[in-house]
């Protein structure tokens, strides 16, 4: 925006288009005002905003910090260090570069705000209001006498000498307000262009000498970064490399276990190690009168992972339940352990569930019926508890079909 410059000599005259251009500077003043103070508004926001993405920067690091890998196996590699302690490295580096940043954001009240509040309020208001309202009173006031002046009689010529010295004296107010209110609108003026821009410009060199900060942070840090990638890339390929064994294994696995369970007779399957484990079900049973000849199961079938040992005949049940799966000690310590008796094969004549057999404990008198995953399980518990020796059904219970007659 161009404005036509104010002149001295025009505030003698006082023309009409002295006044114009006035108006016009006053216009431009209360802009200049209005803006600065948006200015400073914005400048705020931006520094709350500023200090809000710190906060979250700094929570971000936080959770990097706090971050652990979990090591699979007994010993780290070197690798697998330099990944596990990568998350606290990227947290310290962003607190280093927030904590630079915290730094900008205290100064900048102090230093910038401060003073674009004072410029806009004791430089820019005081040449509107202030200096404004001086030079609209004198001009009031000295045009308010000068029509009384002119209305003055002929005849009072007495008067005249003392009312031209008054005129003379409100004139010369006039114009000195006139003058010093223009001599305020020009030094704001200038003053505008060096110490309102010094401000901003200061601000602005302390806002992107964070940035500088930042890079010089980042070029400290890129060994470790590069380092890390390296690490990183290392750990990828071993991956995959360990993946593709992986699915070679599991298809291996699957093969064989699906012909070892086509396999029929223990003499056609591989010799089993000295232990059998594996999950079957405790049924609790209840009984109807002895009329009947089968025993009808209740609807209580308690989860069990059991282990057989061969050498020394202890069979353990380990209760499977949600607590098992976050306290293995505790159900550990809940188990039950016994010395087998006997194993016998469930007839399916003598109970109405699949795959069950029954186990004896040596000094217990009760006898527990289990029922196995499939034939297959069933046959495997069997064949490890009997150890090669004949299996043998447990004998009926139930009276004979003539029990039903009338």
């Amino acid at each position: 925006m161009v404005l036509k410059p104010l002149e001295f000599s025009d505030c003698i005259s006082d023309s009409p288009w002295f006044r114009q251009n006035l108006h016009e500077h006053e216009m431009a003043l209360e802009e200049a005002y209005k803006n600065s103070k948006n200015i400073e508004v914005q400048i705020r926001k931006l520094i709350q905003c500023t200090r809000e993405l710190s906060a979250a920067q700094k929570a971000f690091s936080k959770s990097l910090i706090d971050f652990q890998f979990q090591t699979v196996g007994t010993n780290q590699t070197d690798d697998e260090r330099v990944v596990a302690t990568c998350l606290k490295e990227f947290g310290k580096f962003i607190n280093q570069i927030e904590d630079e940043r915290i730094k900008i954001l205290n100064q900048a009240e102090e230093q910038y705000l401060e003073p674009l509040k004072r410029f806009r309020t004791d430089v820019i208001g005081k040449a509107m209001n202030e200096e404004r309202k001086k030079y609209e009173k004198e001009s009031s006031k000295f045009y308010q006498n000068l029509e009384k002046h002119l209305h003055l009689s002929t005849q009072r010529r007495s008067d005249f000498r003392e009312a031209d010295a008054t005129l003379d004296l409100q004139q010369q107010a006039f114009c000195r307000a006139s003058l010093q209110y223009v001599a305020e609108i020009q030094s704001v003026q200038e003053r505008m262009k060096f110490e309102f821009v010094e401000t901003l410009s200061s601000f602005l060199y302390s806002w992107l000498s964070f940035y500088h900060v930042g890079h010089v942070i980042h070029q400290d840090f890129k060994p470790f970064l590069a380092g890390v990638q390296e690490k990183v890339h290392k750990t990828k390929e071993s991956y995959h490399a360990t993946k593709l064994e992986a699915d070679k294994l599991k298809e291996r696995m699957l093969k064989t276990h699906t012909k070892i369970a086509g396999q029929g007779s223990a003499a056609e399957r591989p010799t089993s190690s000295t232990i059998k484990q594996g999950y079957v079900y405790l049924i609790e049973k209840s009984k109807l009168p002895k009329t009947i000849g089968r025993d009808v199961l209740g609807t209580r079938a308690t989860k069990y992972f059991c282990v057989y040992s061969k050498e020394t005949r202890i069979f353990t049940m380990l209760s499977v339940n949600s607590a098992a799966k976050t306290d293995m000690k505790n159900a550990v310590g809940q188990s039950v352990s016994f010395k087998l008796k006997e194993c016998l094969r469930k007839s399916s004549d003598s109970i109405d569930k699949r795959f069950c057999f029954d186990v004896v404990a040596e000094g217990r008198g009760d006898m527990m019926t289990f029922q196995a995953l499939s034939e297959e399980d069933r046959n495997q518990w069997i064949e490890a508890m009997m150890d090669g020796r004949p299996t043998v059904f447990t004998p009926g219970i139930g009276p004979s079909s003539s029990a039903f007659q009338s």
